[in-house]
C-alpha cells in the first residue's frame, strides 16, 4: 500500500514521515539516495512500507538549513549571544534568492531591547515583519502566533537565541534548550537536526543554530540577493550593476541619501569582497 506524507525529521539516513494515519521511520529508495537533490525535511513524499519511493515537486527549498515547502523563514535574534549581522544578511539573501519571505523575531526583550532597536535600524526595509518577543514572559507571543497561523515556517538563528524556547512556549512543550556559555558568550547548540513541530494550525521547522551552518553565496548572486536594493537597482545605469564601483548606481545613491542603511551596505561590500571566485564556492548541493 502506498501512503503520502511529509518528512518531519531526518537523521543519519533515516526519515520520519508523518501521514494521515501514523508516523513512519523510513529509508529512501536507492535511486533517491544518489540524486543530488536528495530528500529534506518538509518534502511531501510517497511511502511504500517503510521506504520513500518518490518526492513530490517542491514549492521552494532552502539549502542552509536544508528544508523545503516553507511559507516564511523566521530569523530569531537576541542580545546574547550578540547578533552576527553578517550571518543574518547572508540568510536573508539566501532565502530571498529562493523566493522565501523573511521575518525577524527578537527574543529576550524582557532583558533588553537594544538588539530589537538595532534590528529595526538594519532590516525594517528588507523583511516582512520584525517581532519583539520574550519566550520567558510571553511578551509579543500572541502577535507572533497570529503570523504563524496556517503557515509552515522555518525557525533559524544563532545557537541559544531561543528558537526552541519559543517553540516550547507556543506549543506548551519542554524540548531541550541551549544556553549561552559564560566564558565565550556564545550559544551552546542543542538542536542537531531539523524537525517539524505542528500544533494549533501552526507548523514550525526548528533547525540547528547558525554555528552549525555554512551560509555562503556565489559572488555573481550577491548583488541581486538584497531585497532592499531591488527597488533602486532597476534605476542603475547598467542592468548588471554590482552596486560597487559603477557610475550612476542608484543603490549607492540610496545609501548616500540614507534610504539604505550604511552599515548594511558596508557589510554587503565585505561579503562581496570575501566571496571566492571559485565557481563551486557556495554551490547548492
Amino acid at each position: 500500500m502506498t501512503l503520502t506524507g511529509q518528512v518531519i525529521s531526518s537523521k543519519a539516513g533515516k526519515f520520519s514521515v508523518k501521514t494521515d494515519e501514523c508516523e513512519i521511520i523510513c529509508s529512501a529508495k536507492g535511486s533517491l539516495k544518489i540524486k543530488g537533490d536528495g530528500i529534506c525535511v518538509g518534502d511531501k513524499v510517497e511511502v511504500e512500507g517503510n521506504v520513500i519511493v518518490s518526492v513530490f515537486k517542491r514549492k521552494n527549498r532552502l539549502y542552509r538549513p536544508n528544508v523545503s515547502n516553507v511559507d516564511a523563514a523566521i530569523i530569531v535574534a537576541a542580545d546574547l549571544p550578540e547578533p552576527d549581522f553578517y550571518l543574518i544578511d547572508k540568510f536573508i539573501s539566501n532565502a530571498y534568492l529562493d523566493g522565501i519571505p523573511c521575518v525577524i523575531a527578537v527574543n529576550k526583550v524582557d532583558i533588553s531591547t537594544k538588539t530589537y532597536e538595532r534590528i529595526l535600524e538594519n532590516y525594517s526595509t528588507c523583511v516582512e515583519k520584525i517581532f519583539s518577543v520574550s519566550a520567558k514572559t510571553g511578551e509579543g507571543m500572541d502577535d507572533l502566533l497570529l503570523y504563524l497561523k496556517d503557515k509552515t515556517c522555518v525557525f533559524t538563528g544563532q545557537s541559544a537565541v531561543g528558537k526552541t524556547s519559543i517553540v516550547n512556549y507556543l506549543f506548551n512543550r519542554d524540548y531541550q534548550t541551549g544556553e549561552v556559555s559564560e566564558k565565550t558568550l556564545k550559544g551552546r547548540q542543542t538542536t542537531t537536526s531539523s524537525r517539524i513541530f505542528e500544533e494549533r494550525g501552526v507548523k514550525i521547522v526548528d533547525t540547528p543554530g547558525f554555528s552549525a551552518l555554512n551560509i555562503d553565496l556565489l559572488k555573481k548572486d550577491i548583488p541581486r540577493s538584497y531585497p532592499d536594493f531591488e527597488r533602486f537597482s532597476t534605476q542603475c545605469k547598467f542592468s548588471d550593476c554590482r552596486h560597487i564601483g559603477e557610475p550612476d548606481c542608484a543603490v549607492k545613491k540610496a545609501v548616500d541619501e540614507n534610504m539604505i542603511g550604511k552599515d548594511r551596505y558596508s557589510r554587503f561590500l565585505e561579503i562581496y569582497k570575501n566571496a571566492k571566485e571559485n565557481k563551486d564556492y557556495g554551490k547548492k548541493n
